[in-house]
């Protein structure tokens, strides 16, 4: 009976320690082992054993979003017109990326009719370029969403197969993606309708070969570029951080997700009265290579049943994006170092203008930077400086240098880049702008190539000597300068009244 009872007070003591929090249990210890008459160690054993284990961390099922469809039959052009308007309040986009998400989210609520889903690839060079917030506007608009951070190669196939149709939302895919060849191929595989794969499970004790579906639509975001094979097969978007003088809104402002979600009911009833009447076939873009076409064919189905200025829209908006879709040579922080040496550039030289040739050389003397062996131990390259900065909006023109032309870049070109990209930097400007500028819609920025010659002038037949303190050259006389001495009065005149001449606006006499 005693030995009973004395077992019965050991287990109402550790009972009792048990219940302390660990900064008391550790004062009491000492004295209730030495009263109880064990060592500390077997006290701390029997009093772990008697604490409440924890709750098995099982999780949360998954429940996708229900929608109930607008009560109205939908103008599709309309709509589609207000959800690009109010991708456009929330994220930093050119208007052919806009529209292209326009259409992709469309597309998420009848991918099933048609024979590929194309993967959305939204990219940024750096960080804080808006990747999330697209991603959260595609998560209120697409069809029956599912964001699946750092998924696995398991997870994509057997969440399709129980929880399809649904669309697929991952960010931060440059951390995990590019190591990971199994779910590479699963994704890969999810843009056929025919994509499946077979794993041997073991059902009702017997191993059995099932097959799981990977069909799906799928949008992946991160830093830089995704994988070759699943760039291949998205539309790729690439986002831009926000200037200063630009403006979005917030999705947690009041009445922002109200409206994406009206926008959405919109998009379920027409996916309802529209789906079965869609265009299986609709006319590609010659310019657009077979994947590009395949990619293409569900967008292009859902603006041309949109019919408007839809058609027109979406064949630019694809054919812009397809053409920008060049990966940037190296990491994106090198790219931003990038950006910096150049201007640096620009200043040291007070140009206004640089051949590609003069500016890879110039960084090919920089010792401390990584361009003198950026490729194989060899200097970077002209058209290795073309991809590095094509991500960042920037690209080569053809320039007039002196009696030649070449390819180059103006220093404008790097504006918008650097107020995006290098913003706490001190402005560089050390070239004044000249007086004589090109005209709106003829802009350089945009990589196209200008005249070299402007409309409002001729080339002057008669060799003329060259004015030595414009810093160029030759010059453009005006229209009506023909030769000879009454000519050369002329361009003296001409001259006077506009001392400072744009070098791309002047050409050589001949």
């Amino acid at each position: 009976m005693s030995e009973t009872r004395d077992r019965a007070a050991e287990a109402l003591e550790i009972a009792r320690l048990s219940a302390l929090d660990p900064m008391e249990y550790d004062r009491q210890r000492q004295a209730a082992a030495e009263r109880l008459g064990v060592r500390v160690s077997v006290l701390d054993e029997a009093v772990q054993g008697a604490r409440p284990k924890p709750e098995a961390a099982d999780g949360r099922g998954v429940a996708l979003a229900q929608v109930e469809p607008w009560h109205d039959p939908v103008d599709a052009a309309a709509m589609l017109h207000d959800l690009a308007a109010a991708i456009e309040r929330h994220v930093i986009l050119p208007a052919s990326a806009i529209d292209c998400c326009t259409l992709w989210i469309a597309h998420t609520w009848v991918h099933e009719r048609f024979q590929h889903s194309p993967r959305l690839s939204v990219t940024s060079p750096v960080k804080r370029c808006g990747k999330s917030t697209l991603l959260d506007v595609l998560r209120a608009t697409s069809h029956r969403p599912l964001k699946a951070d750092n998924i696995s190669a398991s997870g994509v196939f057997r969440t399709v197969e129980a929880l399809r149709p649904l669309t697929l939302l991952v960010d931060e895919a440059d951390t995990f993606l590019g190591d990971n060849e199994e779910l590479r191929g699963i994704l890969n595989s999810g843009f056929e309708r025919s994509g499946e794969v077979i794993r041997v499970v073991e059902v009702k004790d017997e191993w059995q070969p099932i097959r799981f579906a990977t069909f799906a639509p799928v949008a992946l975001a991160g830093i830089g570029t995704l994988p070759g094979t699943l760039e291949d097969r998205a539309v790729p978007i690439v986002l831009q951080r926000k200037a200063a003088a630009e403006v979005v809104v917030k999705l947690r402002s009041p009445g922002a997700r109200a409206a994406l979600h009206t926008i959405t009911r919109k998009l379920a009833r027409w996916a309802a009265d529209r789906a079965a009447r869609l265009p299986m076939d609709p006319p590609i873009p010659d310019a657009l290579g077979d994947r590009e076409g395949d990619i293409s064919v569900p967008l292009l189905a859902v603006a041309d049943d949109a019919g408007g200025e839809w058609p027109r829209r979406a064949r630019e908006a694809l054919l812009s994006v397809f053409g920008l879709r060049t990966a940037a040579e190296g990491t994106m922080e090198s790219g931003a170092l990038l950006l910096r040496d150049i201007k640096l550039l620009f200043a040291e030289t007070s140009s206004l203008r640089m051949p590609s040739a003069d500016i890879v050389r110039r960084l090919g003397e920089m010792e401390e930077r990584p361009w003198p062996e950026w490729r194989g131990g060899k200097p970077m390259t002209a058209p290795q400086l073309a991809r590095a900065l094509n991500p960042f909006g920037v690209r080569p023109a053809t320039i007039r240098f002196g009696v030649d032309t070449a390819k180059g870049y103006y220093r404008e070109a790097f504006d918008e880049a650097w107020s995006r990209y290098l913003p706490s930097e001190n402005p560089i400007s050390p070239v004044s702008e000249p007086s004589q500028r090109h005209k709106p819609g003829n802009s350089r920025a945009s990589g196209q190539d200008q005249s070299v010659t402007p409309d409002f002038a001729l080339r002057i037949e008669n060799r003329l000597k060259p004015v030595d303190d414009l810093g160029c050259d030759g010059v453009t006389a005006p229209a009506g300068v023909a030769g000879g001495e009454e000519d050369v009065e002329a361009v003296d005149e001409w001259l006077s009244g506009n001392p400072v001449l744009d070098p791309a606006e002047a050409a050589a006499w001949p």
